[in-house]
C-alpha cells in the first residue's frame, strides 16, 4: 500500500475512533471527572481550533475549483480534507474537555458546544458523499459545513470576548440605547457598558472565573473567590480596584494581557465610583457637582448632548463669585461655555439675587428656581437671558399672567410650570410658546385646558398630568417640607403634592397610611416629639400614591460627657461620638462623614450628667442598606443609673429584619425611660451576625450605622 494511503487509512480510523469518543462524551458530559492531564487539553481548545478553520476553507477551495492542481488535486484534496476533519475532533475534543471544568454553566456555551459538533458530523458526511462521488450532496454539505464554522466561531467569540463581539464594530453609536444625562444612572450608563465590555466575557453565567459573576448587582456584591469584588467595609480594598490597578505584566492584572484594556478614562470612571460608596441606583444628577467622578460621568455624555454656543466663556473668577450656599453657578458639560445655575434654600431666598447674573447673562442656558418663591413680576428678570434653553419654575407659586415676558426667549426649549396655580390667561399665553420642545404643567386645571394647550402646540410635548380615559394610574407620593429634621422644641411640617386635588392621609405612629388608618392634612403639622411621619396621597380615578416617610427627631438633654467602648470602623469614624450629638442629620449617603459604622464590635456608649435628669426617652437615628451590608441592629438595649441604684436594663429590642434588599432608608429606634433622677445611661446596638442566608454576602457580618442619639 502506497505511504500517502496508509497515512488515509490512518487519518480514516481515526475520525471514526474520535466520533465514538465524541459521542460518549456528549452523552455522559455531566457525569465526567477529568484527570489533570485531561483539563490540560481541554485548556489547548482555543490554540487547536486555528487548525481546522484555515483547513476546512482551503479544502473547500479545492473542491470548488479543481483544476487549481490538475491531476494532483484529488490526493490533495483528500489529505486535507481528512487533516481538517481530524484536527476538527481534537478540538471538539479539547472543548469537550473544557466544559466541564468549574466556572462553565452549560446552557450558556450549549449554543456554541453544538455548532462545533455539527462541523465534525457534517464534515465527515461532506467527505464520505466526495469519496462516493456523489458531488452534488458534497457541495451542498460544504457551504453548510462552512456556514457552521462561521456562526461556531461568532460564538465562540461572544463567550471569551463577550455579546456580538465578532459584529460590534459594524454598530454605530446611534444603535446604541441613548438616555439623557438628566436620567441617567451611575452604574446602569456609565460603569455597566464598560463592565460589559472590558469584563463579562470572563465572568458571567457560563464562564464564572474566579467564582465571580459581574453580569448582575447581586453577584458584584457577592464577589468571588477572592473576596467582594466591591467591599462596602473597606471601599479602597474592593477586589475590581485592586486586580485592575495591577501593573500590566502581573498575573493578576484585570483584564488579563492579551484582552481589551481599561482606557485611562474608564479606569478612572470605575475608581471614582467605587471610592464615592459605588452607588448602584444613584442618578448622575443626585451627585455633588464636586465629585471626581461626576466630572469624569459628564465627559461621557459631553459628546452626546453639549452643543457648540457662538458666545465665550465667562471669566472663572466671576463664575467663583457668584457661587455661595445658596446658588450654584456650573457648566452644562466640562469645556462648555454655557453655565447651569440653581437656586438653593426657600427661606432664604431673594429675587433680587437674580439679578446677580447679569455678568454672566449671556452663558447660562439653565435655570432652576423649583421650589423658590416667586412672583409674577419676578418673570421680566428672568427675560434678559437671550441664550436660555431650560427654566425650572416648578412649585415657586406664580400663577402665570405675565409669562407672556418670557415668549421673546427663542431658544427656550424645555418649560417648567408644574405645581403652580396657574390662570386661565397664563394658558393663554403658552400657546404662544411654539418654540418649545417640553412643557410641563401639572396642576389641577381640568382636561379641556391641557387638551387645548396641546392643540396649540402640535409640535411641543405637553405633559399636563392626568387625563381620564377610564385607565388608572398611580399617584406620585406627596412631598415633606420642612426646615430641619431635628429640633429642640417644636417644628412645622407641611405635606404638598402638584396636584392640588388630591386628599394626603398621613400618619404619626410609623403605620401605613390607608383608607382606614389616616390623618387628613389640612395644614402644616405640629411636632414636638421624635416622629416618624408616613404620608400617601388618594384622589377619585387614580390609584393611591406610594409613600413618602421623613424621621423627625427631638432632642432637648444633651449628656455632659459621653465615651465609646468601642471604636467605629476607621472607614466611617465621622468626628468619633461627637456625631453623634452635633444636631447634624446623615442622609442615605453613609460615606459623608456624618455616620459612625460598626462591624466586628457592636455600637456600645456611656453617657453621663453632672446633674440628675428626668428623662422621658432615649431614641437612636440608624440607617438601613441590605445591598450595602448595613441591616438593623440585631438587639437594641439600654440601661440607666440614677443616684440611688446601679446599673439597671431599662429596654430591650430586637428589630425586625428585611427579608430582602430594599430601598436604603432612615430609622429610628426608641426606648422609653420615664425616669426623674438619671445620671447616666448607656446604651448598645449589636450588628446582625451572620447575615442571612438570601443575602449575597450570607454568613457574613452585617454592619449598624448610627447618626444621632436624641434624649428627652
Amino acid at each position: 500500500m502506497p505511504k500517502n494511503q496508509k497515512i488515509f487509512a490512518i487519518l480514516e480510523n481515526s475520525l471514526i475512533a474520535l466520533h465514538g469518543l465524541i459521542l460518549i462524551l456528549v452523552i455522559g458530559q455531566d457525569q465526567i471527572q477529568l484527570p489533570s492531564f485531561l483539563e490540560v487539553v481541554g485548556r489547548m481548545h482555543p490554540l487547536l481550533l486555528h487548525f481546522p478553520i484555515v483547513m476546512l476553507f482551503l479544502a473547500a477551495l479545492l473542491f470548488w475549483f479543481p483544476d487549481a492542481l490538475g491531476a494532483n488535486m484529488k490526493i490533495a484534496l483528500k489529505g486535507l480534507l481528512l487533516s481538517a476533519l481530524f484536527f476538527t475532533g481534537i478540538t471538539v475534543l479539547a472543548g469537550l474537555f473544557l466544559s466541564v471544568e468549574d466556572g462553565y454553566v452549560k446552557e450558556d456555551f450549549e449554543n456554541h458546544q453544538w455548532t462545533g459538533l455539527l462541523v465534525f458530523w457534517l464534515g465527515t458526511l461532506w467527505y464520505w458523499f466526495w469519496a462516493k462521488e456523489k458531488l452534488a450532496v458534497a457541495k451542498g454539505l460544504s457551504l453548510v459545513v462552512l456556514a457552521l464554522v462561521l456562526a461556531t466561531g461568532h460564538l465562540g467569540a461572544s463567550l471569551t470576548h463577550g455579546e456580538d463581539f465578532l459584529f460590534a464594530p459594524l454598530k454605530s453609536e446611534s444603535d446604541l440605547p441613548q438616555v439623557s444625562f438628566e436620567e441617567a444612572l451611575a452604574f446602569d450608563h456609565v460603569i455597566k457598558p464598560i463592565l460589559d465590555q472590558k469584563c463579562i466575557s470572563c465572568h458571567k453565567a457560563g464562564k464564572v472565573k474566579g467564582d465571580l459573576r459581574m453580569d448582575e448587582v447581586q453577584y458584584i456584591l457577592k464577589g468571588g473567590e477572592m473576596g467582594p469584588a466591591i467591599d462596602m467595609q473597606d471601599l479602597e480594598n474592593s477586589q475590581i480596584l485592586i486586580h485592575i490597578l495591577y501593573p500590566l505584566e502581573d498575573e493578576f492584572h484585570m483584564p488579563p494581557k492579551g484582552k481589551p484594556q481599561l482606557t485611562e478614562t474608564e479606569l478612572a470612571l470605575i475608581q471614582s465610583w467605587i471610592l464615592d460608596s459605588a452607588h448602584f441606583d444613584k442618578k448622575l444628577t443626585a451627585y455633588s457637582p464636586e465629585s471626581e467622578f461626576i466630572a469624569l460621568a459628564k465627559e461621557k455624555f459631553a459628546g452626546q448632548e453639549s452643543k457648540t454656543y457662538t458666545f465665550k466663556a465667562a471669566n472663572v473668577k466671576t463664575i467663583a463669585e457668584l457661587n455661595n450656599d445658596y446658588r450654584k453657578v456650573v457648566t452644562t458639560y466640562p469645556n462648555s461655555p454655557g453655565l447651569s445655575v440653581t437656586f438653593f434654600g426657600k427661606n432664604q431666598f431673594d429675587p433680587n439675587t437674580i439679578d446677580d447674573l447679569k455678568k454672566v447673562k449671556e452663558q447660562v442656558v439653565e435655570l432652576n428656581f423649583q421650589n423658590m418663591p416667586l412672583k409674577d413680576n419676578d418673570l421680566q428678570k428672568i427675560a434678559n437671558y437671550p441664550n436660555l434653553e431650560v427654566l425650572n419654575l416648578n412649585f415657586t407659586g406664580i400663577e402665570g399672567n405675565t409669562l407672556t415676558e418670557l415668549q421673546n426667549l427663542q431658544n427656550l426649549k424645555h418649560l417648567s410650570l408644574s405645581g403652580n396655580p396657574l390662570s386661565e390667561a397664563a394658558f393663554e399665553s403658552l400657546k404662544e410658546f411654539d418654540q418649545l420642545k417640553d412643557l410641563f404643567v401639572w396642576t389641577n386645571k381640568n382636561a379641556d385646558a391641557i387638551s387645548s394647550l396641546k392643540a396649540a402646540l402640535p409640535n411641543t410635548r405637553v405633559e399636563g398630568g392626568f387625563q381620564d380615559n377610564g385607565t388608572l394610574y398611580q399617584l406620585n407620593a406627596p412631598q415633606i417640607e420642612f426646615d430641619k429634621s431635628i429640633f429642640t422644641d417644636k417644628i412645622a411640617v407641611s405635606l404638598k403634592h402638584p396636584i392640588g386635588s388630591v386628599n394626603i392621609f398621613y400618619t404619626l405612629d410609623n403605620t401605613m397610611p390607608d383608607s382606614s388608618n389616616h390623618q387628613v392634612y389640612s395644614g402644616p403639622i405640629s411636632l414636638d416629639q421624635n416622629t416618624t411621619l408616613r404620608a400617601r396621597a388618594f384622589a377619585d380615578g387614580w390609584l393611591g400614591s406610594t409613600e413618602k416617610q421623613a424621621v423627625f427627631f427631638r432632642s432637648k438633654i444633651q449628656p455632659d460627657s459621653y465615651n465609646l467602648v468601642h471604636p467605629p470602623h476607621q472607614s466611617y469614624k465621622g468626628a468619633g461620638a461627637l456625631t453623634l450629638f452635633d444636631l447634624e442629620k446623615g442622609d442615605e449617603d453613609f460615606a459623608t462623614g456624618k455616620w459612625l459604622g460598626f462591624q466586628d464590635t457592636p455600637f456600645e456608649i456611656q453617657m453621663d450628667f453632672k446633674s440628675p435628669q428626668s428623662i422621658q426617652n432615649i431614641a437612636f437615628s440608624t440607617l438601613a442598606a441590605e445591598g450595602s451590608y448595613i441591616f438593623p441592629p440585631s438587639k437594641v438595649e439600654v440601661w440607666i443609673k440614677t443616684q440611688n441604684t446601679d446599673w439597671k436594663l431599662v429596654d430591650t429590642q430586637k428589630p425586625e429584619q428585611p427579608t430582602g434588599n430594599r430601598d436604603r432608608m432612615l430609622q429610628m429606634y426608641e426606648s422609653k425611660i420615664n425616669q426623674s433622677d438619671v445620671t447616666a445611661v448607656k446604651a448598645k446596638l449589636t450588628p446582625v451576625n451572620p447575615l442571612p442566608k438570601w443575602h449575597p454576602g450570607a454568613g457574613g457580618k452585617g454592619w449598624v450605622f448610627i447618626d444621632e442619639i436624641l434624649i428627652n
